[in-house]
Protein backbone atom coordinates (compact mmCIF):
# COMPACT_ATOMS: atom_id res chain seq x y z
CA UNK A 1 0.00 0.00 0.00
CA UNK A 2 2.82 2.41 0.85
CA UNK A 3 4.47 1.62 -2.49
CA UNK A 4 1.17 2.29 -4.29
CA UNK A 5 0.81 5.62 -2.51
CA UNK A 6 4.37 6.59 -3.40
CA UNK A 7 3.85 5.69 -7.05
CA UNK A 8 0.57 7.60 -7.07
CA UNK A 9 2.24 10.64 -5.55
CA UNK A 10 5.05 10.53 -8.11
CA UNK A 11 2.59 10.24 -10.98
CA UNK A 12 0.60 13.16 -9.64
CA UNK A 13 3.75 15.25 -9.46
CA UNK A 14 4.74 14.12 -12.96
CA UNK A 15 1.41 15.19 -14.42
CA UNK A 16 1.27 18.29 -12.19
CA UNK A 17 -2.07 17.54 -10.60
CA UNK A 18 -1.08 17.84 -6.92
CA UNK A 19 -3.60 19.84 -4.99
CA UNK A 20 -6.51 19.16 -7.35
CA UNK A 21 -9.24 17.76 -5.13
CA UNK A 22 -11.69 17.20 -7.95
CA UNK A 23 -12.07 18.02 -11.63
CA UNK A 24 -13.79 21.32 -12.41
CA UNK A 25 -17.42 21.18 -13.46
CA UNK A 26 -18.30 21.53 -17.12
CA UNK A 27 -19.20 25.22 -16.79
CA UNK A 28 -16.15 26.06 -14.68
CA UNK A 29 -13.33 27.60 -16.73
CA UNK A 30 -9.74 26.55 -16.16
CA UNK A 31 -7.04 28.93 -15.07
CA UNK A 32 -4.50 30.13 -17.62
CA UNK A 33 -1.87 28.05 -15.82
CA UNK A 34 -3.98 24.90 -16.11
CA UNK A 35 -4.73 25.45 -19.79
CA UNK A 36 -1.07 25.97 -20.60
CA UNK A 37 0.23 23.14 -18.41
CA UNK A 38 2.38 20.61 -20.27
CA UNK A 39 2.72 17.17 -18.68
CA UNK A 40 5.78 16.18 -20.68
CA UNK A 41 8.88 17.63 -22.35
CA UNK A 42 8.69 19.73 -25.46
CA UNK A 43 9.61 19.05 -29.07
CA UNK A 44 12.64 21.28 -28.63
CA UNK A 45 13.83 19.25 -25.65
CA UNK A 46 13.31 16.00 -27.53
CA UNK A 47 15.26 17.18 -30.56
CA UNK A 48 18.09 18.37 -28.32
CA UNK A 49 18.10 14.89 -26.77
CA UNK A 50 18.36 13.26 -30.21
CA UNK A 51 21.27 15.48 -31.21
CA UNK A 52 23.09 14.68 -27.97
CA UNK A 53 22.89 11.04 -29.03
CA UNK A 54 24.21 11.87 -32.49
CA UNK A 55 20.82 11.29 -34.14
CA UNK A 56 20.40 13.99 -36.80
CA UNK A 57 17.75 13.39 -39.48
CA UNK A 58 18.69 14.07 -43.07
CA UNK A 59 15.05 14.08 -44.19
CA UNK A 60 12.15 15.55 -42.20
CA UNK A 61 8.54 14.99 -43.25
CA UNK A 62 6.08 17.44 -41.72
CA UNK A 63 2.44 16.44 -42.23
CA UNK A 64 -0.13 18.96 -41.07
CA UNK A 65 2.36 21.79 -40.85
CA UNK A 66 -0.10 24.70 -40.41
CA UNK A 67 2.13 27.81 -40.57
CA UNK A 68 5.24 25.74 -39.93
CA UNK A 69 6.67 23.38 -37.32
CA UNK A 70 9.57 25.68 -36.53
CA UNK A 71 11.02 23.42 -33.82
CA UNK A 72 11.81 20.78 -36.47
CA UNK A 73 13.27 23.19 -39.00
CA UNK A 74 15.46 24.95 -36.46
CA UNK A 75 16.66 21.71 -34.86
CA UNK A 76 17.64 20.18 -38.21
CA UNK A 77 18.39 23.10 -40.55
CA UNK A 78 20.50 21.03 -42.96
CA UNK A 79 17.81 18.42 -43.54
CA UNK A 80 15.62 18.23 -46.63
CA UNK A 81 12.11 19.12 -45.46
CA UNK A 82 8.96 17.75 -47.11
CA UNK A 83 6.03 19.77 -45.80
CA UNK A 84 2.32 19.10 -46.29
CA UNK A 85 -0.53 21.49 -45.46
CA UNK A 86 -3.93 21.65 -47.19
CA UNK A 87 -5.36 24.88 -45.76
CA UNK A 88 -4.80 27.90 -48.07
CA UNK A 89 -4.82 30.27 -45.09
CA UNK A 90 -1.44 28.95 -43.96
CA UNK A 91 0.39 28.87 -47.27
CA UNK A 92 1.94 32.36 -47.30
CA UNK A 93 3.22 32.13 -43.73
CA UNK A 94 4.49 28.61 -44.40
CA UNK A 95 6.48 29.70 -47.44
CA UNK A 96 7.97 32.58 -45.48
CA UNK A 97 8.91 30.32 -42.56
CA UNK A 98 10.63 27.82 -44.84
CA UNK A 99 12.63 30.32 -46.91
CA UNK A 100 15.92 29.62 -45.05
CA UNK A 101 15.59 25.85 -45.51
CA UNK A 102 15.79 23.25 -48.24
CA UNK A 103 12.08 22.53 -48.34
CA UNK A 104 9.27 21.41 -50.61
CA UNK A 105 5.71 22.44 -49.71
CA UNK A 106 2.75 20.44 -51.00
CA UNK A 107 -0.74 21.87 -50.53
CA UNK A 108 -2.78 18.73 -49.97
CA UNK A 109 -4.07 16.63 -47.10
CA UNK A 110 -2.36 13.28 -46.66
CA UNK A 111 -4.68 10.39 -45.91
CA UNK A 112 -5.04 6.71 -46.89
CA UNK A 113 -6.10 7.30 -50.51
CA UNK A 114 -5.72 9.97 -53.20
CA UNK A 115 -8.62 12.02 -54.46
CA UNK A 116 -10.73 14.81 -53.04
CA UNK A 117 -12.22 15.45 -49.62
CA UNK A 118 -13.56 18.25 -47.46
CA UNK A 119 -11.99 20.01 -44.52
CA UNK A 120 -13.76 21.86 -41.72
CA UNK A 121 -12.09 25.26 -41.51
CA UNK A 122 -12.04 25.81 -37.76
CA UNK A 123 -12.34 29.33 -36.34
CA UNK A 124 -8.78 29.21 -34.98
CA UNK A 125 -7.54 27.47 -38.19
CA UNK A 126 -5.22 25.16 -36.22
CA UNK A 127 -8.18 22.96 -35.27
CA UNK A 128 -9.24 22.41 -38.89
CA UNK A 129 -9.78 18.77 -39.80
CA UNK A 130 -11.01 16.36 -42.44
CA UNK A 131 -12.59 14.26 -39.66
CA UNK A 132 -15.69 16.47 -39.37
CA UNK A 133 -19.29 15.32 -39.81
CA UNK A 134 -20.59 18.62 -41.17
CA UNK A 135 -22.76 18.94 -44.26
CA UNK A 136 -20.99 20.13 -47.38
CA UNK A 137 -23.20 23.23 -47.50
CA UNK A 138 -21.73 24.40 -44.19
CA UNK A 139 -19.84 27.58 -45.06
CA UNK A 140 -16.88 26.40 -42.96
CA UNK A 141 -16.37 23.27 -45.10
CA UNK A 142 -13.87 23.64 -47.94
CA UNK A 143 -12.85 21.23 -50.68
CA UNK A 144 -9.27 19.93 -50.70
CA UNK A 145 -7.06 17.53 -52.62
CA UNK A 146 -5.92 14.37 -50.85
CA UNK A 147 -2.95 12.12 -51.48
CA UNK A 148 -0.84 9.60 -49.59
CA UNK A 149 2.65 9.61 -48.14
CA UNK A 150 3.68 6.76 -50.40
CA UNK A 151 2.48 8.55 -53.53
CA UNK A 152 3.99 11.92 -52.65
CA UNK A 153 7.37 10.49 -51.66
CA UNK A 154 7.57 7.74 -54.28
CA UNK A 155 10.37 9.53 -56.13
CA UNK A 156 12.32 10.47 -52.99
CA UNK A 157 15.27 8.25 -52.12
CA UNK A 158 14.85 7.50 -48.42
CA UNK A 159 17.18 4.49 -48.35
CA UNK A 160 20.03 4.78 -45.84
CA UNK A 161 18.98 8.29 -44.82
CA UNK A 162 18.05 9.16 -41.25
CA UNK A 163 14.37 10.13 -41.61
CA UNK A 164 11.93 11.80 -39.23
CA UNK A 165 8.17 11.87 -39.83
CA UNK A 166 5.79 14.09 -37.86
CA UNK A 167 1.99 14.12 -38.18
CA UNK A 168 -0.36 16.63 -36.56
CA UNK A 169 -3.65 16.18 -38.36
CA UNK A 170 -6.47 16.74 -35.89
CA UNK A 171 -7.69 13.16 -35.65
CA UNK A 172 -6.69 11.84 -39.09
CA UNK A 173 -3.14 10.83 -38.16
CA UNK A 174 -3.78 7.09 -38.47
CA UNK A 175 -5.07 7.65 -42.02
CA UNK A 176 -1.77 9.37 -42.82
CA UNK A 177 0.19 6.43 -41.44
CA UNK A 178 -2.01 3.91 -43.26
CA UNK A 179 -1.26 5.65 -46.54
CA UNK A 180 2.47 5.57 -45.89
CA UNK A 181 3.34 1.98 -45.05
CA UNK A 182 6.21 1.90 -47.55
CA UNK A 183 7.49 5.26 -46.34
CA UNK A 184 7.36 4.08 -42.72
CA UNK A 185 9.82 1.30 -43.55
CA UNK A 186 12.45 4.01 -44.06
CA UNK A 187 11.52 6.20 -41.09
CA UNK A 188 13.67 6.13 -37.98
CA UNK A 189 11.64 8.50 -35.79
CA UNK A 190 7.89 9.05 -36.06
CA UNK A 191 6.04 11.72 -34.08
CA UNK A 192 2.26 11.24 -34.03
CA UNK A 193 -0.42 13.34 -32.40
CA UNK A 194 -2.80 11.04 -30.52
CA UNK A 195 -6.05 11.74 -28.70
CA UNK A 196 -7.20 10.00 -25.55
CA UNK A 197 -10.81 10.70 -26.52
CA UNK A 198 -12.55 10.41 -29.88
CA UNK A 199 -13.19 14.14 -30.19
CA UNK A 200 -14.35 13.95 -33.81
CA UNK A 201 -16.55 10.87 -33.33
CA UNK A 202 -16.25 7.10 -33.33
CA UNK A 203 -14.58 7.14 -36.76
CA UNK A 204 -11.52 8.86 -35.26
CA UNK A 205 -8.58 6.70 -34.20
CA UNK A 206 -7.44 7.19 -30.62
CA UNK A 207 -4.24 6.55 -28.65
CA UNK A 208 -4.77 2.78 -28.54
CA UNK A 209 -5.43 2.46 -32.29
CA UNK A 210 -2.22 4.33 -33.07
CA UNK A 211 -0.20 2.27 -30.59
CA UNK A 212 -1.53 -0.94 -32.15
CA UNK A 213 -0.75 0.20 -35.70
CA UNK A 214 2.76 1.37 -34.90
CA UNK A 215 3.56 -1.78 -32.95
CA UNK A 216 2.51 -3.89 -35.96
CA UNK A 217 4.63 -1.64 -38.20
CA UNK A 218 7.75 -2.44 -36.16
CA UNK A 219 7.92 0.64 -33.95
CA UNK A 220 8.15 1.04 -30.19
CA UNK A 221 7.08 4.02 -28.12
CA UNK A 222 10.22 5.94 -27.15
CA UNK A 223 8.94 9.17 -25.62
CA UNK A 224 5.85 11.27 -24.97
CA UNK A 225 5.92 14.94 -25.93
CA UNK A 226 3.87 17.98 -25.05
CA UNK A 227 0.26 17.20 -24.20
CA UNK A 228 -2.92 19.17 -23.67
CA UNK A 229 -5.59 18.98 -20.99
CA UNK A 230 -9.10 19.39 -22.33
CA UNK A 231 -11.03 22.42 -20.99
CA UNK A 232 -14.12 20.32 -20.19
CA UNK A 233 -12.71 18.67 -17.05
CA UNK A 234 -8.90 19.09 -17.20
CA UNK A 235 -8.47 15.46 -18.32
CA UNK A 236 -5.45 14.79 -20.51
CA UNK A 237 -6.79 15.06 -24.04
CA UNK A 238 -3.89 14.87 -26.49
CA UNK A 239 -0.27 13.79 -26.58
CA UNK A 240 2.45 13.61 -29.20
CA UNK A 241 3.93 10.13 -29.30
CA UNK A 242 7.55 9.59 -30.36
CA UNK A 243 8.17 6.18 -31.93
CA UNK A 244 11.44 4.57 -33.02
CA UNK A 245 12.25 1.31 -34.78
CA UNK A 246 12.12 -1.64 -32.40
CA UNK A 247 15.48 -2.84 -33.65
CA UNK A 248 16.93 0.61 -34.25
CA UNK A 249 19.94 2.28 -32.65
CA UNK A 250 17.86 4.16 -30.08
CA UNK A 251 16.75 0.82 -28.59
CA UNK A 252 20.08 -0.95 -28.78
CA UNK A 253 20.48 -1.06 -24.99
CA UNK A 254 17.83 -2.64 -22.79
CA UNK A 255 19.29 -2.06 -19.36
CA UNK A 256 18.50 0.70 -16.88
Amino acid sequence: MRFSREVSQRLRRLFRIDGIAKAPSVDQSLSVEARNCRPTRSFEDFFAHLKQLGVVPEICIDVGAANGTVSIYQAFPKAKHFVFEPLPDFQDALRETLKPYDAKITDCALTNEPGESTLLRHADLFGSSIMHNREVDDERVVGIRTSTLDIELAEVDLADKMTLLKTDCQGSDLLVLSGGEETLKHCDIVLVEASLFRFWGEHQADFYDIMEFMNAAGFALYDILDGLYRPLDSALGQLDLAFVKKQGPLRRAHYW
